[in-house]
């Protein structure tokens, strides 16, 4: 009896015991999918696609131009457009490029050009220090390196930073880069040279002597350094010097005319308005026989002051001598006294107009040039 009791008890929960099993199982297998999902998640989210890496920038401008008093055509320009592309392979080795067209058209009888202006490869070699290999621009001045329109006052950038600093100015070779602490970084680098040869033979023309390393003549090179202070609040004062050693290229055997660059700036910022003050000063060695600048030099102060978020108003003054020394004494003396304001119409998009006097300094005698009247926007993203 006992026997047949238990013996119906187990059949009659047989159904039980393999519904139950199949529910252990089909829960095992659902746990089995779920930590498969689960490890997918964490892969694809330690994952990162190429475009993660990927990043896209750059700028523009276009200006108007009214020239008043000098016989000269006003002029309407689509001035620049940038695009950057930099690339990071890790977290301390990246690329970096600038891609440049100048005043709208390039070619063969067109006024502008195409330009590669930098592409680099940057890398950190430790957690203060780095290395940049490849084209990249030179530590020098304060537009140089930081050029975009809606970062600085004024329609077109100051003469200073044109005809002595001869921005933008890129150079390849390497540099070395260090964060001290506190404020205090320092750059050196070694690259390629100037050219002065294919300005026409003395060296009477800076910006012309730019290579643009497009084939450039390699003979002599040229080291930049570079030490910048930003420890204060709202304070950026930095120094450079470069050396050239033949801004004429020449052939091994023939004579050399090296060059010394010079520049110093101090900029300070509080309750909106910035005070900046700029020097820049080149030496030449005459070693040839050339009657050749000597010297050349220039000297900025600007003043601004950003009534509110989106409105700023600027005042500057900037002296410039080409040809200290040289044969040619005259018209080498400028001097440009500018005013103007910024509109943002947001952050990174900013309106322009201005207003710029001219006079040249012929022999001690004050001339007017041109009265330049400007108007423009400019962006950067």
């Amino acid at each position: 009896m006992f026997k047949r009791t238990v013996l119906a008890m187990a059949i009659s929960s047989a159904p039980f015991a393999v519904q139950a099993a199949q529910s252990a199982e089909d829960l095992q297998k659902q746990i089995d999918i779920l930590a498969q999902e689960i490890e997918s998640l964490k892969e694809t989210g330690s994952s990162t696609s190429p475009l993660d890496k990927l990043s896209i920038g750059g700028y523009g401008e276009i200006h108007y131009n009214n020239y008043t008093e000098r016989d000269k055509n006003d002029q309407i320009d689509a001035h620049r457009f940038v695009l950057y592309f930099g690339y990071d392979y890790n977290e301390k080795v990246r690329f970096f490029s600038e891609f440049e067209l100048e005043h709208s058209l390039a070619g063969d009888g067109k006024p502008g050009e195409v330009e590669l202006e930098q592409a680099y490869i940057q890398i950190d070699t430790t957690a203060n220090t780095k290395l940049t290999l490849g084209q990249f621009l030179v530590p020098v001045g304060i537009l140089n390196e930081t050029h975009e329109p809606d970062t600085f006052y004024g329609v077109e950038r100051n003469n200073l930073e044109s005809k002595i600093v001869p921005a933008t100015w890129w150079e390849a070779g390497a540099m070395f880069s260090q964060d001290l602490g506190g404020g205090l970084t320092y750059d050196i680098a070694g690259h390629s040279g100037l050219n002065m040869f294919q300005a026409g033979g003395t060296p009477n023309k800076i910006r012309s002597g730019r290579q643009k390393v497009a084939e450039a003549n390699g003979n002599k090179g040229a080291m930049t350094g570079r030490v910048r202070y930003a420890g204060i609040p709202g304070l950026d004062v930095a120094a450079s010097v470069q050396y050239q050693q033949d801004v004429f290229q020449a052939e091994p055997g023939f004579d050399t005319v090296s060059g010394v660059l010079v520049e110093a700036h101090a900029r300070y910022s509080i309750a909106g308005a910035t005070f900046t003050v700029q020097h820049a000063e080149w030496e030449f060695d005459d070693a040839i026989g050339v009657e050749a600048a000597e010297e050349q030099s220039g000297l900025m102060a600007e003043v601004s002051y950003k009534l509110t978020e989106k409105f700023g108003v600027f005042a500057r003054h900037t002296e410039l001598d080409w040809n200290d020394g040289g044969a040619d004494a005259e018209n080498t003396e400028r001097t440009d006294s500018t005013a103007g304001v910024n509109y943002w119409i947001v952050p990174r998009v900013a309106l322009k107009a201005d207003y710029t006097d001219v006079h040249y300094d012929n022999d001690g005698k004050d001339n007017d040039a041109d009265d330049n009247v400007s108007v423009g926007i400019g962006w950067s993203f």
